[in-house]
């Protein structure tokens, strides 16, 4: 019994996910309704399904790529850094991959830099 109920409970990372979802969608919503659209009529724009479009203001899957995002602030004539934004990702102008790799890199340069002060300060 309990192992069913605990598989049954979302990890934090889940429930975040599903906040970011239902946030990015409301703002869709919002935005679409704002500017008269239909969800076909902006599904076409995108170009996605009017379902799949649903499913995203509805929140009831995960936050779509990057990519999707920024056609979608296209089609909404609106900036793709508040809908990253609101999806729980990084704005400005820089993708969300492109913020990961130069993380990354800087991560690469800070262990060689404690690795060659290691080196050094053996005898």
């Amino acid at each position: 019994m309990l192992e069913t109920e605990s598989c049954s409970m979302a990890s934090p990372r889940g429930q975040r996910e599903a906040s970011r979802a239902l946030a990015l969608g409301a703002l869709l919503r919002k935005l679409r309704r704002e500017r008269g659209y239909t969800l076909d009529q902006l599904a076409k724009r995108i170009p996605m399904s009017a379902s799949n479009l649903s499913r995203v203001e509805l929140g009831s899957q995960g936050p779509p790529a990057d990519e999707v995002i920024e056609r979608i602030a296209k089609a909404l004539d609106t900036s793709p850094a508040d809908l990253l934004h609101a999806a729980g990702r990084m704005g400005g102008g820089q993708s969300f991959e492109q913020a990961v790799l130069e993380r990354l890199e800087a991560i690469g340069r800070d262990v060689r830099e404690v690795k060659e002060a290691v080196a050094q300060r053996r005898p």
